[in-house]
């Protein structure tokens, strides 16, 4: 018998095997441990900590024991967990190794007697020199109970990213303490209770070379009664090395950094009173994602006036924003242009040289004009519309200018009791429809009149190299019988038959039928393909001409 074969892997370096551990799901890297004593080494000196008491704990003792049982087994299980955090933090400070990220999880409800506890692993940490913390509070239901942050955090010289989620509060005092966030790159507040409404602009003004701030949904002390408030306000200047914001919630965000790359705005939820948004003097910024901004921001003078402003942006992402009927999108170097449910548009004129994608998601009775101005290279144009749209369909593709930009569409044909009783009504249309790479078809109507609808429209709406139909097996009907309408391509069948212009469908030489799953040169007929179909699997249409 041939001996064992050498484990080449094991005789790496450590740092290589630490890198390797870094690329596994937690929960594998941990089962390493048990392959040997070089990988229990390994294990025991990773430098990236991770835990979540749940998760530590398991579930709880039954609801049929009694309570003092029940009340013993929680004691237990928080000291396990507890222990196991220190002593694991413990055995890199005790060695002087450096811990490079820790990640800690706990629900406060089961930890309420143990937040000290919580105080002496994030300042071992901190001596350790840790580089990430990313520290997430959960609480019960109907609790107010906040963990103030520890001042050893704050006072952290070796913390590159900060992620605070949920019952932390950020304490004023800080204020009066040496912050020395000398080498923060990133900040991340979600939920989390500031002391006041200038905390957070004390705080990042300490921080020289921050490069990333996202603010989610935080709140504010009132200096008034002390009672809690959303953060309305944020405002952001001085930083030279700041290159993305992302803020969830605010209302009033005002930036001045010449260096700034990305901004992403998100308007608070309800929100109907004007938004003042400002960051006109951002002149480098290349990615501009806002979304539900309902208030009178945009307007046809702000495309106008305030877009040319940023020479530099590369990407522009719009979603369920409120829009003047009519925009005129100019950028030179805008390559990623997406519009996704913006009401009131009617006219969207489009002058960008280098774009080289450009989505538009539609929901509403009507669909707006699409022109494509100037444009170097046919860019991906992908459109994606609901049923209520899909009447106006052919219309629309009409007003998409010129006709050959369109390289896919996505439909979403609502299958709900009321979109079933919609009628849809072929238009007269007197010309070729478009030629386009693929045509995507998700969710069909169940009611089996309105199938010859649908595939009329379709026909007459754009010729697709490909059709793929991803859908449920309630859907199967349906895709049968849109491969028999193909496979038909006989005169006086289809809606063309009533116009002077024909659909595609009678230059159709053949259909070739496959799901996503299947190679190429597999040949199957389509109803074994059919019956095997699972559910939310596509069957792709590959069409010659």
């Amino acid at each position: 018998m041939e001996e064992f074969e050498e484990d080449r892997l094991s005789s790496l370096p450590k740092i290589i095997l630490h890198c390797i551990l870094s690329k596994l799901p937690e929960k594998d890297a941990a089962r390493t441990s048990v392959l040997s004593k070089v990988w229990l080494d390994t294990w025991y000196t990773f430098p990236i900590l991770s835990f979540f008491n749940k998760n530590i704990m398991g579930r709880s003792s039954s609801k049929s024991q009694p309570t003092n049982y029940k009340h013993i087994f929680d004691v237990r299980m928080r000291k396990r967990f507890c222990d196991n955090v220190k002593r694991s933090i413990l055995r890199f400070h005790d060695q002087s190794l450096a811990i490079k990220e820790f990640k800690l999880k706990v629900e406060l409800y089961k930890l309420v007697d143990n937040l000290k506890d919580v105080d002496i692993w994030l300042k071992l940490a901190c001596e350790c020199g840790v580089e990430v913390i990313n520290y997430s509070l959960d609480v019960l239901v109907g609790q107010d109970q906040y963990h103030v942050l520890p001042i050893c955090v704050i006072e952290a010289k070796s913390i590159k990213k900060l992620v605070l989620k949920g019952y932390i509060k950020i304490d004023p005092t800080f204020m009066n303490h040496s912050i020395k966030f000398t080498s923060l790159r990133v900040l991340s507040l979600w939920s989390v209770l500031l002391g006041d409404r200038h905390t957070i602009n004390h705080l990042i003004s300490f921080c020289p070379l921050i490069e990333s701030i996202y603010l989610s949904y935080c709140y504010v002390l009132s200096s008034d009664d002390g009672t809690m408030e959303k953060k309305k306000s944020l405002s952001i200047s001085g930083l030279q090395k700041l290159k993305r914001v992302d803020t969830f919630g605010i209302q009033d965000v005002s930036i001045d950094s010449g260096s700034l790359e990305t901004l992403c705005y998100h308007c608070p939820i309800n929100f109907n009173t004007p938004l003042k948004i400002d960051f006109d003097r951002c002149g480098n910024l290349k990615e501009l994602w806002m979304w539900s901004v309902n208030g009178t921001f945009f307007t046809y003078k702000w495309f106008l006036e305030q877009l040319p402003k940023f020479p530099f942006l590369e990407s522009l992402m719009l979603n369920n924003c409120k829009m003047p009927e009519r925009i005129d999108i100019s950028c030179v170097r805008l390559k990623v242009l997406e519009l996704s449910h913006c009401s009131n548009l009617k006219e969207i004129n489009i002058d960008a040289p280098n774009l080289l994608s450009c989505g538009y998601k539609g929901s509403g009775a009507s669909l707006p004009t699409l022109c494509f101005l100037r444009n170097s290279s046919r860019p991906e144009v992908n459109i994606q519309v609901d049923y209520v749209d899909f009447c106006n369909l052919r219309e629309f593709m009409q007003n998409i200018k010129p006709n050959n930009v369109l390289t896919s569409l996505a439909l979403s044909i609502s299958n709900s009791s009321n979109v079933d009783a919609l009628d849809p009504v072929a238009s007269h249309v007197s010309f070729p429809p478009p030629s386009i790479k693929h045509l995507t078809i998700s969710y069909v109507p169940q009611n089996k009149y309105l199938f010859s609808y649908v595939v009329n429209i379709l026909l007459a709406s754009c010729c697709p190299a490909t059709i793929s139909l991803s859908i449920d097996s309630s859907g199967k009907e349906f895709i049968e019988f849109f491969y028999e309408t193909l496979m038909r391509r006989k005169e006086g069948e289809c809606f063309c038959s009533f116009h002077d212009t024909k659909c595609w469908w009678h230059d159709l030489k053949d259909v070739k039928v496959t799901r996503r799953s299947m190679k190429m040169d597999e040949n199957v007929d389509f109803k074994t393909i059919l019956e095997s179909l699972t559910t939310f699997e596509s069957i792709i249409f590959r069409l010659d001409f």
